[in-house]
C-alpha cells in the first residue's frame, strides 16, 4: 500500500502548474501573488483539507485563464489546457479513491471557463488580430456583462457555436444579444423553444429578418 499522501499526484501538478504560470508571467508586465497561493495551499496541506486545496487550485486556473486571454497568448493557452485536462484526471482519480467529492473542471463550470473554450476554439481558427479585439477587454464580459464584441463577432463571422454556447449558459446573455439587436422579447418564437430561447442559428435568421 502507497505510503504517498492522498494529495501527492495534485501536488506534483500543482509544482509543474506553477512554473509554466512563473513562466508567463516574466513574459507579459501582468504579475499575480504566485508566492501567497502557494502559501495558503501548503497551510491546507498541512491541514489535510483535500477538498479546499482543489477548490483553491479551480481559483488560481480561473485567474491565470483570464490573464491568458487578456495578453492573447496563444502558446501558454495550449498549455494550460494540457493542464486543465491533467487536474481533471488527477482530481477524478482521487474522487474514485473515495478520498472526497468534487467537481471537475468544465467548459461551463463558470462564465471564466467558457470564455475560455470559446478563445481556445478562436484562437485556432482566426488571426491574433480578430482575437485582441474580443478579449483585452475581457472586464466587460465579467464585470460588466456586455457580450457585444463576442456575439457580434459570432453573427459576422456565422460562429454560431459561440451564439450557442453563450445562450445555454445564461438566459441573461440571451436576453442581452435581445437587446443589442431591438428584438422584442414577445416577437414569435423567442421563448417558445423547449430549453426556453432559440438556437444560434435560429437567433441569427432571425436578426436577418429585423436588419
Amino acid at each position: 500500500m502507497s505510503s504517498k499522501p492522498i494529495d501527492y499526484e495534485l501536488e506534483e501538478f500543482y509544482i509543474g502548474f506553477k512554473q509554466s504560470m512563473i513562466n508567463f508571467y516574466q513574459r507579459h508586465s501582468i504579475t499575480r501573488p504566485i508566492k501567497a497561493w502557494s502559501e495558503r495551499l501548503n497551510t491546507l496541506q498541512e491541514k489535510q483539507n483535500y477538498k479546499k486545496i482543489h477548490e483553491l487550485i479551480v481559483k488560481i486556473i480561473s485567474l491565470y485563464a483570464i490573464d491568458i486571454m487578456r495578453t492573447c497568448d496563444c502558446y501558454n493557452s495550449g498549455i494550460l489546457e494540457t493542464n486543465i485536462k491533467r487536474f481533471n484526471r488527477v482530481s477524478k482519480k482521487t474522487m474514485e479513491d473515495g478520498k472526497y467529492t468534487i467537481e471537475l473542471i468544465t467548459y461551463d463550470s463558470n462564465i471564466v471557463f467558457l470564455l475560455y473554450d470559446i478563445f481556445r476554439s478562436v484562437s485556432k481558427t482566426d488571426s491574433l488580430e480578430e482575437l485582441k479585439p474580443l478579449f483585452v477587454q475581457i472586464e466587460l464580459y465579467l464585470l460588466y456583462e456586455d457580450y457585444t464584441f463576442l456575439i457580434e463577432f459570432a453573427m459576422k463571422k456565422n460562429r454560431i457555436v459561440i451564439l450557442d454556447k453563450l445562450f445555454k449558459y445564461s438566459p441573461l446573455i440571451y436576453r442581452f444579444a435581445l437587446d443589442l439587436y431591438n428584438i422584442p422579447i414577445d416577437t414569435p418564437g423567442v421563448y417558445q423553444t423547449r430549453n426556453g430561447m432559440m438556437s444560434g442559428r435560429k437567433f441569427q435568421e432571425l436578426v436577418r429578418e429585423y436588419s
